[in-house]
């Protein structure tokens, strides 16, 4: 009874984490639609500035989730 109960868990999880990334790729392929925008005229120097924010957004985005990750993985390997 508690291997069914580990494996619901398990399968659980793997369906939060999909969940987490579907929605960490979404955020992502929003900011580069608007660095798009951006990239289509010639630059001024306050759209290099409103680029370099967008990048700066998603690579913190990449980093949170880097995190998140590695700690996921952490706490599964040393239970409670």
């Amino acid at each position: 009874m508690h291997r069914n109960f580990y494996l619901a868990q398990a399968a659980r999880d793997v369906r939060s984490g999909q969940e987490t990334l579907i929605d960490i790729f979404e955020r992502i392929e929003n900011f580069f639609r608007r660095l798009e925008v951006y990239i289509e005229v010639p630059p001024t120097p306050e759209m290099v500035v409103i680029m370099v924010k967008i990048m700066v957004e998603v690579l913190s985005i990449l980093g949170i989730a880097t995190l998140e990750i590695k700690q996921g993985r952490t706490s599964k390997s040393f239970p409670n």
